[in-house]
């Protein structure tokens, strides 16, 4: 597969040279480049506008072009700086940069089937660029982001190499529908599933997907815009409740081709341990509680035996070129991190090529992005559903830290305490993902005058993955669930969406005063998901560690015993969706602005009885600044007021929520699963905003203020079917009359050039949000409507600890109250569970700093999330003080908490703690070295680290958790359950151009 990947890219490149070559007579057109104090700046890009002819300044900030006869203009670019239009005159040229501002009006933002200046937005839209991204190892692209946008908060649900990293816009929305954002990757809108299949086993449980962005290559992302609230999102429909998120990836540019290479090399260790006892800490317990004594005489760290400091690799390299009239980008990444546990890793291949072409005197337009990943993801036996003895994070946790893991060679398995031994464990599961996914566009555009356009665009988006996992025979397993002789399962899985867009932009100036940016369409999105499977167990070799052979059991399926063979299957219904949508903006005299938006969109997912669902929005905008009474104000250099109200929808329930389905089994039974519902429709959210941009002390200080309100009606929820009850006890989807969900909250964003000098800048970006939310259903009464939020371990089968409830936020922590322990140890409990506490922040916070003294810049990030609580169920059943009778492990915590080795494991408040922390996930250090020679232009080297440290008062790995322990068909949140540790990564790289 990469073999013909690098074929594909390379003749595809080669192609590209050929059809873009220019002949032309030419004339010599010297000058220099220089900054405000007059010193030469080498490096800076000088292009001859209209042709692909360019070249860089010398270290002096000269530069020498030979442009055709007919050139008029040069086009100057430097990174950090504005570029420029210079006439070509008849002598040398001398032109001086002008530093590009923090909060530059004229910036061009996507707002979704388009663009628009910053200064002309009406809603709540937010624009990273690449130099703004975080850098460092992203376990995800979405990090890129994390701690930069006021209203999106994102949480690093794993450390696990290409896990699962979780956004949500404005807090959550829906109880079951889903609260993920919409992705649209250049112009083509994702699933938002991964193809990664999951796997479960009989011992090992449920092993967890991947990231849906997992296949993105983040060095090809050029900008991320992100629509916050309904009056930008309305344009997305159906789809656009939880907000949107527009990727934007890099391009070619005018100039001479120019080749950009990046590469880093770093190591990666665990960022924060959980307290367990040490030997002689675990020795002292023995004796303080009377256990029997397990004291086997060693020293051991069975944590540190299942960690390391893991390798991490990425390579880069980006040619790019063209002119006026084409212009073309290809790029390959490769990229290989090691997980801080053993096995878990990640590599990564992906290969991109795009190109901008222009016909017929640049009134046709053809463009093409196309993206090829190869994506192997090997994984750690680590299930948040396995109990102890199948989590090998849990396994070493608990092992007696007296009691060696190795005798003779061989891995020690006679624990009296029935404990599987976790290095053993480790090295007898295998569990290996293949994925290949295909994302790509090509679209084409007539300017039928200056003011009118056509588009065409058809999007694909392919995911084809293979997962094979397996564990040995020879380890000895323990449980009524632990399968004999080994077991293996392999799964395959294909996801294919495709769209296409048609679009008709109108942008005219009707008066000298007033002018028109309109879009119409019409778009049609269908997606597929299916996958298969097999598993057996009972294999008849490989079942004595000394004799073992390197003979995987998930290649070799036919030599399980046939008897215990199962295959699955499923294929979900086809979603489409049809759609009809229309904007228009009206500006007057660059002071008033007016948005109204409409779309409307069919989908097969709604009941045949509500096919079709349609989502209004309007917006409003006031340039205050550009009034005459605004003439003589000393205050501020921009000051916009904002407001929008608008109805967007959430239809992320399963794909056959309004179908009746049943279940077949292996042996030709059938169960009926949910009952038809003609009925059911979309969610939908109303929201309110309004804003206010401003910029003051000449553009020093510069900032958003935003209140928003979002109600979410017609919640969908899976309940019950009605009665007569089908057999088997059948439920039903359906929207919830009478009840909503609210968002409510406030946003701040300011900026501040603190120090603005020529050797030395200082600049710092802070952003917070404020944020309330509650589920209203009157009729439901003081009673929970729904239990979810289910715990798992020892002493906890069939427990829950949140609630869909009346007036209280969504997933409230609902639990008997933890009031201390009576005399004999035993805890003290109220009867009845209550509503205890949020797991929703009150406030989350982003900070951003930047240093610049000459040729040194160092940058600093940090985020953090307060007013919320989690539930450790870590410490609640894998390291409870019951242990140390059996053998096993504890949190040191507990040696001196006054709890009996008789106290009962119990779900209760004891083990809720406050989830407040704030960690600084990155820092670099970066020294511009410039050019070295003609050759190499543009090196810089860098020293960076991402997740430094974290500050907070909680007991587990990391307070940036949550483990989804569903129940009921509703996702909890913050529930922390012996999770991906996360990874403290320190790499050094460097970046240069030729």
């Amino acid at each position: 597969m990469r073999k013909k990947l690098f074929q594909y890219w390379g003749i595809s490149t080669l192609f590209l040279f050929l059809s873009l070559s220019l002949f032309a007579q030419n004339k010599a057109v010297t000058g220099t480049v220089v900054d405000k104090d007059g010193a030469g700046v080498a490096g800076a890009s000088v292009t001859v506008k209209g042709t692909n002819i360019g070249t860089n300044t010398s270290a002096d900030g000269s530069f020498n072009v030979n442009a055709p006869a007919s050139a008029s203009t040069l086009v100057i670019s430097y990174v950090g700086f504005a570029p420029q239009e210079v006439p070509i005159g008849a002598g040398p040229l001398k032109v001086t940069l002008l530093p590009a501002t923090s909060n530059d009006l004229n910036e061009v933002v996507v707002v979704g089937y388009g663009t628009a200046r910053k200064k002309d937005l009406t809603g709540a839209v937010a624009s990273v660029t690449a130099k703004e991204f975080n850098t460092g190892q992203m376990n995800s692209p979405e990090q890129l982001l994390q701690g930069k946008v006021p209203g999106v908060q994102i949480t690093n649900s794993s450390g696990q190499p290409g896990g699962i990293t979780i956004v949500r816009i404005r807090g959550n929305n829906s109880i079951r529908s889903g609260n993920n954002p919409l992705y649209v990757i250049d112009g083509v809108p994702l699933d938002g599933r991964s193809p990664r299949p999951s796997f479960s086993s009989g011992s090992a449980g449920t092993q967890p997907g991947s990231d849906a962005l997992v296949f993105l290559n983040p060095n090809e992302i050029q900008q991320i815009d992100i629509l916050k609230d309904a009056s930008a999102s309305a344009i997305y429909g159906s789809r656009g409740a939880n907000g949107v998120v527009l990727v934007t990836t890099k391009k070619g540019t005018v100039g001479p081709a120019k080749v950009d290479f990046a590469t880093s090399v770093g190591v990666g260790g665990i960022m924060r341990k959980v307290d367990v006892l040490d030997a002689n800490g675990y020795r002292a317990a023995i004796q303080k509680f009377g256990a029997p004594n397990t004291d086997s005489g060693s020293h051991i760290d069975p944590f540190g035996d299942i960690t390391r400091n893991g390798l991490t690799q990425n390579y880069s390299v980006a040619i790019s070129g063209g002119s006026d009239n084409g212009k073309y980008r290809a790029s390959m990444f490769i990229g290989d991190q090691d997980g801080v546990i053993l096995k878990a890793n990640l590599k990564k291949y992906v290969g991109n090529i795009n190109g901008q072409y222009k016909f017929l005197n640049k009134k046709l337009s053809v463009d093409f992005n196309a993206s090829v990943a190869n994506v192997i993801e090997t994984a750690a036996p680590i299930s948040q559903d396995a109990g102890s003895n199948g989590n090998l994070i849990s396994l070493a946790l608990i092992w007696n830290p007296t009691l060696e893991l190795k005798r003779n060679g061989l891995y020690f398995q006679d624990n009296n305490s029935g404990q599987v031994n976790p290095i053993a464990y480790s090295d007898a599961y295998s569990d290996i993902s293949n994925s290949t996914t295909l994302l790509g566009n090509i679209s084409a555009g007539y300017k039928f005058t200056d003011w009118l356009e056509y588009r065409v665009l058809v999007g694909v988006n392919k995911g084809v993955s293979n997962r094979r996992a397996e564990i040995q025979g020879w380890l000895q397993k323990t449980g009524g669930n632990a399968p004999g002789n080994g077991e293996a399962g392999t799964f395959d899985n294909e996801l294919l969406s495709r769209n296409i867009t048609h679009t008709l932009n109108f942008v005219k100036d009707l008066s000298e005063n007033l002018s028109l940016n309109a879009v119409a369409g019409y778009e049609y999105w269908k997606t597929d998901f299916g996958g298969r499977g097999a598993y057996v167990f009972g294999f008849n070799y490989n079942l004595s560690e000394a004799d073992r052979v390197p003979i995987h059991y998930y290649d070799n399926m036919s030599d399980g015993k046939q008897a215990n063979l199962q295959y699955t299957s499923f294929k979900d219904p086809t979603v489409e969706i049809q759609s009809y949508f229309a904007r228009a903006t009206l500006n007057y005299q660059d002071k008033y602005l007016l948005t109204a938006t409409l779309r409307a969109d069919g989908s097969n997912k709604f009941g045949k009885n509500n096919r079709y669902a349609y989502f209004p929005s309007v917006a409003a905008a006031w340039n205050i600044d550009h009034e005459g009474f605004m003439k003589d104000n000393n205050i501020f250099d921009a000051f916009k007021l904002r407001l929008g109200y608008g109805q967007t929808g959430n239809q992320e329930f399963p794909a056959d929520a309004s179908q009746e389905v049943y279940r077949y089994t292996a042996y030709g039974n059938r169960t009926f699963i949910h009952a038809a519902n003609p009925d059911l429709k979309w969610e939908t959210v109303r929201s309110y905003n309004a804003g206010i941009d401003f910029t003051v002390l000449n553009g020093r200080l510069y900032g958003s203020l935003d209140y928003f309100n979002k109600r979410t009606i017609d919640p969908v929820i899976q309940q019950p079917a009605s009665q007569p009850q089908p057999p088997g006890g059948a439920s039903i989807y359906a929207n919830i009359d009478g009840a909503y969900v609210e968002n409510k909250g406030v946003e701040v964003a300011l900026g501040f050039d603190i120090i603005k000098k020529q050797d030395f800048t200082w600049n710092v970006g802070v952003n917070a949000t404020f944020l309330k939310n509650k589920f209203v259903y009157p009729a439901a009464g003081k009673s929970p409507l729904i239990l979810t939020g289910a715990l798992h371990g020892q002493g906890t089968s069939g427990a829950f600890s949140e609630a869909i409830a009346h007036d209280q936020p969504i997933n409230v922590f609902y639990l008997p109250i933890f009031s201390g322990f009576d005399k004999d140890g035993i805890g003290i409990y109220s009867v009845a569970p209550e509503y205890a506490g949020d797991p929703n922040p009150s406030s989350y916070v982003g900070l951003n700093m930047d240093f610049n003294y000459k040729k040194w810049t160092l940058s600093i990030a940090g985020h953090g999330a307060f007013g919320n609580y989690l539930y450790n169920n870590t410490l609640m059943s894998v390291l409870n003080i019951s242990n140390i009778v059996g053998g096993r492990n504890i949190h040191e915590s507990l040696v001196n908490s006054g709890e009996s080795v008789s106290n009962p494991i119990s779900t209760s408040t004891r083990f809720m703690e406050k989830g407040d922390y704030f960690k600084i996930h990155n820092a670099t250090l970066k020294y511009t070295i410039g050019n070295i020679g003609k050759a190499i232009k543009n090196l810089d080297v860098y020293l960076m680290a991402n997740n430094l440290f974290v500050i907070t008062n909680y007991n587990g790995f990391d307070p940036e958790v949550n483990v989804d322990k569903a129940l009921n068909g509703v996702p909890s949140l913050g529930i922390d359950y012996i999770g991906f540790p996360t990874q403290r990564t320190v790499l050094v790289g460097l970046n240069f151009s030729l």
